[in-house]
């Protein structure tokens, strides 16, 4: 019999410092961006105030423009943090000042009908109450029926205080949070890792997310292991975000307008004509990542004078492409935190409404090899994140993942410590089971006996990975075949032993050249490692145990 409970409707909801997307999977099974009340898909995250109205959203960022001073932007970010100027740096224009408490405050005016004028003062908690509040507003008036929950991300950066704060202003608003998951496995998710993983294929994957948002970059890695996440290590950067990138757009159209009018609107007193110069080439930005050209046009830019101006996208790479080294340098900081070498990266995977931009692109894979494939397949840049939480959310709807799992289904603190395999020679090991799988954790491997023989060598080693060979810089020629098949075949191991920790001997007396031997490799939540080796034909087995090391 049916069950007669109401189906209940969650959604995913990604909290961006400059934007943010609502998602919901919707009856085909797939992540539907839910539009706001200006059928965009992206909501600015700004709220404004002018007389006793409040705004948010996109005209709250239109207000930006000739409102700045009470406009607030940038409150995320503070949520759970103590006033200093290095937290408050990327705020908007609205006063932010410390309270009583040691929290930042933002300070904007409201006036009424008479002309009367009160301070009204928001700790970002109070902006985010507010805000979340019209999030929640819109996806309920967009489907038409109440929202029961919502999985959430959250920036990896994020400390226990940060996550609390983030909690409560969900729960003030009546939106009960499912889940707060970190934003690199929300963007896993979406971009299906780990989906299609089995008992007999456990899909291992390692992963690099590149996220480039509006105020920063964050470079991730994952691993996924039998469909369970396990974030690695990351690194965040202030060096490159969309900001930094619109700068670079704003100086050339700003000279350019110069050159037109004779007025320099980045020294104008008059701070409204470079607000509007700088939404306006968030536009050029974002068609310059599908089109080879793009305009910048703003009506009455300064001086009663429209400006109307393109650019292509040879003359933006040029410009912009010296922005791009600090995430360069942070992708690999992260891979080598993390115990990896570029080699041994499965898969790259783009986030953020700035990873779009091809040249960027182009510099990110350039430190991998041909194997590792980078992905931008899963949707709009600026809402995988979202839709990774919407798939969360249907997981939990499906009662396939339990909310009270933590952070995310699978994110675990315990794990493989090294990577563990057969040791084939002093130079190769083939891994079994990789670093930084949760545990407990099975994997099986089938190995071949070389012919003639009767009996199954068995080498468990832990493993380390093989850094990548220096580039040959000389000049001489490449004649030698020989010599270039040789180094292609050593780029071809990924990992070499690095503490033998047993062998095992399976005689076989009746072995042929079709005797298979299963490896399987269990280690338990204890650490403790077993190895059995079985011939299935015969049913012989030998088994070790290696206490945790």
């Amino acid at each position: 019999m049916a069950s007669s409970e109401p189906r209940k409707t969650y959604i995913g909801l990604s909290v961006g410092n400059h934007n943010s997307v609502i998602a919901i999977i919707n009856k085909e099974h797939r992540a539907e961006v839910i539009a706001n009340e200006d059928g965009e898909h992206k909501t600015p995250t700004y709220i404004a105030f002018s007389g006793e109205e409040e705004y948010h959203g996109s005209q709250a960022k239109h207000q930006f423009v000739r409102n700045a001073k009470n406009t607030i932007q940038g409150f995320r970010d503070l949520l759970g943090k103590p006033y200093s100027a290095e937290v408050t740096k990327h705020t908007g224009s609205a006063r932010v000042e410390a309270n009583s408490e040691g929290t930042p405050e933002f300070v904007v005016a409201m006036e009424n009908d008479e002309g009367e004028s009160t301070e009204l003062r928001l700790t970002a908690e109070n902006a985010m109450q507010r805000y979340l509040g019209r999030l929640k507003t819109t996806a309920e008036e967009y489907l038409g029926r109440k929202i029961d929950g919502a999985v959430v991300a959250h920036p990896v950066g994020f400390g226990a205080e940060q996550k609390k704060a983030m909690e409560a202003a969900c729960q003030a608003v009546g939106l009960e949070l499912l889940q707060l998951i970190p934003e690199p496995v929300a963007c896993a998710l979406q971009y299906g890792l780990g989906a299609d993983a089995s008992h007999d294929d456990a899909k291992d994957t390692v992963a690099v997310v590149v996220d480039v948002g509006g105020s920063g970059a964050d470079v991730s890695v994952v691993g996924v292991h039998g469909g369970l996440f396990t974030l690695v290590d990351s690194v965040h950067i202030d060096t490159v975000s969309g900001e930094i990138i619109d700068e670079v757009l704003v100086k050339h159209f700003a000279a350019e307008f110069k050159k037109q009018s004779g007025i320099d609107v980045l020294e104008q007193p008059d701070a409204r004509p470079i607000r509007k110069l700088r939404q306006a080439v968030e536009v050029t930005k974002r068609t310059l990542s599908s089109a080879t050209t793009a305009p910048c046009a703003v009506e009455s830019l300064a001086g009663g004078m429209d400006f109307n101006g393109t650019i292509n996208r040879t003359r933006f790479d040029i410009m912009a492409g010296k922005t791009y080294a600090p995430l360069v340098e942070a992708i690999d900081k992260a891979v080598t935190q993390a115990g990896y070498t570029p080699a041994q990266i499965d898969q790259v995977l783009l986030c953020g409404g700035a990873a779009r931009i091809r040249k960027l692109q182009s510099k990110v894979i350039s430190l991998f090899p041909e194997a590792t494939v980078l992905r931008d397949d899963a949707g709009e840049l600026d809402e995988i994140i979202a839709s990774g939480c919407a798939e969360q959310a249907a997981l939990i709807a499906q009662g396939i993942v339990d909310p009270a799992s933590g952070d995310a289904a699978g994110v675990q603190a315990k794990a493989v410590a090294k990577s563990l395999g057969l040791q084939v020679s002093a130079e190769k090991l083939v891994p079994v089971l990789l670093k930084d799988t949760p545990l407990p954790a099975s994997r099986t491997i089938k190995v071949s006996l070389p012919a003639g023989e009767k009996r199954a060598y068995i080498a468990v080693s832990e493993g380390e990975p093989v850094p990548p060979p220096a580039e040959d810089e000389s000049d001489d020629d490449d004649d030698d075949e020989e010599e270039r098949e040789i180094a292609e075949e050593k780029e071809h191991i990924l990992y070499r032993p690095s503490k033998l920790l047993a062998e095992m001997v399976l005689e076989l007396d009746d072995a042929d050249e079709n005797t298979k031997v299963l490896v399987k490799f269990f280690v338990g939540t204890d650490g403790k490692l077993t190895v059995t080796a079985t011939e299935p034909v015969s049913g012989k087995s030998i088994t070790a145990e290696i206490p945790s090391q």
